[in-house]
This record gives C-alpha cells, structure tokens and sequence, in this order.
C-alpha cells in the first residue's frame, strides 16, 4: 500500500508525530485560557466583561485583590519604592558632581536667570583723563582719512554721505597730512570762518586752530558780534518738592464751636486743680439780682450791710476788668505801626497806578491830589509837561483803591474856581487811568508834588528813577476825551 501512496514508511510515522505534538499544544493553551478565564483576567483580543469589579474583603473587613494580597499595602509600597528610589539617585548625583552641585539637584533649571538679564549693581565708574580728548582725536582722523580716500572714488559718494569710515592704509602716502588730526573743524569755528574751513596752506593742507598760519585764517567780520549766546535754561533732573501741607480753613460755625470746646477744656481742668487743693475755689460771684439766692439767710440778718459789700465786690471786678482792657490797649505809636504792617505786608503786594490829566491849573486839584497821595501813605510824583500831566502813585492795594476813586469819581476835572472865568484849555478837561498792577519794589520814597518841565526833561526825569517808560505811554495815548 505502502508503494501505491508513494511515501516511505518512515516519513509516515514522523508526519503521525507531528500532529500529535500539535494537537497536544493546543489543548496546553486550551487548558491555560480555561485557567485565566476563571481567575477573572481579560484575555486577550476579548471585550472585557460588562459590570463593576466585585469587592473582596477578608475577615477584617479589608479590601483585597483576586490573590489576596491587601491593595493598600500594595500602595505603600510602591511609595515607598518610589521614594526609596529617588533618594539613591540622589545621593548618586551628589556623589558624582563637584562642590555646590547637591543644591543644583533641587533647583529648577529653568527658574535660573540669563546672566545678561540679571541687574548689575549700580557703581561709580571713573573716567581717566584725558579719555574723550583721545576719542574726539580719533574721530577726527577717520573723518580725514575718508574725506581723502574719497577722492579716489570708493570713499566717495553715498557711502561717505551715509557715515562710512574709510580704511585709513588705503590713502596714497604722498597725500597724508602732517597733523591730520587738527584739520577738523570746530562748529565754533565754522560759523566765522569764510569758506567754513580754516586756511589753506600749500599743497592742500589745512593747519588746525593751534597751528603757526593760525594767525591767518580768514574770518567774516560780520559774524563777530557784541551779543553773548546763553543756553536755554533747563530745569533740573530731580522733582520739585511737594508743597507744604496747608492749614484747614474752617467755617465760621466750626471755629465757633471750637472755641467752645477750648474753653470747657480749660475750665474742666481749673475743676479738677480746685478738687485736688492745688486751687483755691473762686468767691461767689455776688450781685444785687441773685443777692438773696447765694447769701440765703444772711441777706436778711442786715439787708444794708450785705448790699454795701456786694455793691464794693461789683466795684473791684469792673475795676479789674477795665485794668485788664488798659494793659492791653496800644499805644498811639504801636496802632500806627500795626496799621502800616497790614496796608504794607509784603504778602498782599505793592501796587502802581499811572494817570494822565489833560490840564491841571486848578489849584484845588492840585491840593487835593497832593494831600490825598499823603493821607493814604502813596509814594509817587506829579510831573506837567508842554502837552499834559502824568501821576504816578505806589502803594497798598487799599490805597491805590482809594486814590482811583478820587481822581476818576468824585473829582471834577473841568471845574473852575468860583467867581473867576475858567481858562480855554479847561473845556473838556479828562483824567485818564493809563496803567495799573504789581510792582517788585517801589521806586519812589515819598510823594513828589508837582514838577513842571519839558516832554524832554519830563521824560529824563521819570528815566532817573527806573520809570521813564511811562512818560512814552502818555505821549502813546490819544488826546482826547475818553
């Protein structure tokens, strides 16, 4: 049967072997995913079973696992294999670095600042003499080695225009200068100079400031002025000053109740000093209308007695209160003094008035200008000119105030005297208010009367004393009536 198949006896037995090998694996794996399958576990390339995983506690009640072993102590430790873990590699780096690198271990590398963007420390830094001279030196010659080595054609154009620096070993030998250092010139310089540039000397060669053919350098006459050039004022780095703190300003109700609040305070103490016998108690204040609700019984034993003392007690208390009012009263001198602080502290300003007066022949308006200017303390001066007058008072605001009122007001300038015919340049006679405000200081010492002189003089006169502007405002000013 064998031959009739066509295979050997010997290759059938090993193909028989093969299969039973086989078919004994399989049921190894048969048998072992039975086994996985009744402990619980996922096999895979299966869906997992639907449901929650049931909870198994042993006989104290704790959770464990499919095997046995509690959960928790599962956990504690794989914590304690993490930690146990983490200090050997730890000390292992500690080990291995060098100096500080055990704390570099804790330290977050990227919580380390870039050296450029840490802050230096604000120093002193001092600079050696005679350092920007070299610096302006140097300038100077790399400007003068491009001005050269553009005449070539590389240096030149927009290139140079555009700050190029030429390469100074690429200027011809023969064309260097013997001080080039001091051919720049200074902007100083530059405004006077004719051509802008200092003198030409021979072959090209301009000779600096400090040169001997200095002395002849070529100037515009022109330029050189009387007039000094002062830099605009800046205000300093640093800011100003907070300004001081103000006082409150208080309500005439609120200062009222303060005084009140100051003096219960200083009777609540006079109380307390009297309490303690360090005062003795004032006497009852007696008088003829509370006599008999303070003396009680005793007014009545003798009534003229008792009304002769308390009349004699009123006596020495007015007596006290008018000796205090005289202690306090000032003087004649003292009121005229305290009078002149307040009409010229420096505080409430110095004022200036200027007035111009078409006419003042009328004697009464010279009286009354002159004595008013003295009544109201005005220093100042009355000048007549060929055309007009001018008045010029200094002074307090209050009195300047007053004098305003009396030669604008209440004065009539085209009056005349009373039974005397008034003169033809009287008719339409003004006083006129040309100028008014503060002044700095006054320029005069006392009221000047009237001076009469010329417009010239008249002008040279007020010019003597700071003031002959004014004089030019007059003559500015329409002649006519306002």
């Amino acid at each position: 049967m064998a031959s009739k198949i066509g295979l050997p006896i010997g290759g059938l037995a090993a193909s028989l072997q093969k299969a039973k090998d086989a078919l004994k694996i399989q049921k190894q794996i048969a048998d072992k995913l039975k086994g996985l399958k009744e402990k619980g576990m996922k096999l895979p390339g299966r869906a997992a079973e639907s449901g929650p995983k049931p909870l198994r506690l042993d006989d104290k009640g704790r959770e464990i696992d499919d095997n046995g072993n509690l959960i928790g102590q599962e956990e504690s430790k794989t914590a304690a294999d993490s930690a146990r873990k983490a200090s050997i590699g730890a000390k292992k780096h500690q080990e291995e670095g060098e100096g500080g690198a055990a704390e570099e271990a804790f330290l977050d590398p990227r919580m380390r600042a870039a050296p450029e963007a840490r802050r230096k420390r604000a120093t002193l830094e001092f600079v050696q003499e005679g350092r920007f001279q070299k610096l302006a030196q140097r300038e100077r010659m790399q400007f003068t080695f491009t001005e050269m080595g553009g005449k070539g054609g590389k240096g030149s154009g927009t290139r140079r225009d555009r700050g190029f620096v030429g390469n100074a070993n690429a200027v011809p030998l023969g064309s260097r200068p013997a001080e080039p250092q001091q051919v720049a010139v200074e902007w100083w310089d530059a405004i006077i100079l004719r051509d802008g540039k200092y003198f030409s000397g021979p072959g090209g060669e301009s000779p600096g400031p400090s040169s001997a053919e200095a002395r002849e350098i070529e100037v515009i006459p022109s330029k050189i002025t009387s007039y000094v050039e002062h830099p605009v004022p800046i205000d300093p780095p640093n800011e100003k000053p907070e300004p001081p703190p103000q006082p409150l300003k208080l309500t005439k109700v609120e200062r009222k109740k303060l005084r009140t609040q100051r003096r219960q305070a200083r009777e609540k103490e006079k109380q307390e000093m009297i309490m303690q016998g360090l005062l003795e108690p004032p006497k009852p204040k007696v008088k003829i209308s509370n006599l008999v609700r303070v003396l009680g019984e005793d007014a009545t034993q003798d009534p003229t007695k008792i009304e002769k003392e308390v009349r004699r007690q009123m006596q020495e208390r007015q007596q006290a209160h008018d000796d205090r009012n005289l202690a306090r009263k000032l003087t004649p001198a003292e009121r005229r003094d305290k009078k002149m602080r307040k009409m010229f502290d420096p505080e409430n300003g110095l004022f200036m008035a200027v007035f111009k007066i078409k006419s003042l022949k009328n004697p009464q308006h010279k009286y009354k200008i002159n004595v008013n200017a003295d009544q109201n303390m005005l220093t100042g001066c009355v000048l007549t000119g060929d055309t007009f007058s001018l008045v010029v008072i200094e002074g307090c605001a209050k009195s300047v105030v007053r004098y305003k009122k009396l030669v604008l007001k209440r004065m009539q300038w085209d009056a005349w005297i009373a039974g005397e015919e008034a003169p033809e340049d009287m008719e339409g006679n003004y006083c006129k208010l040309l100028w008014e405000g503060t002044i700095q200081s006054a320029h005069f010492k006392k009221f000047r009367r009237e001076v009469e002189k010329s417009d010239a003089s008249a002008r040279k006169y007020l010019d003597d004393f700071g003031v002959g502007h004014l004089w030019d405002l007059g003559v500015g000013e329409p002649q006519n009536d306002p």
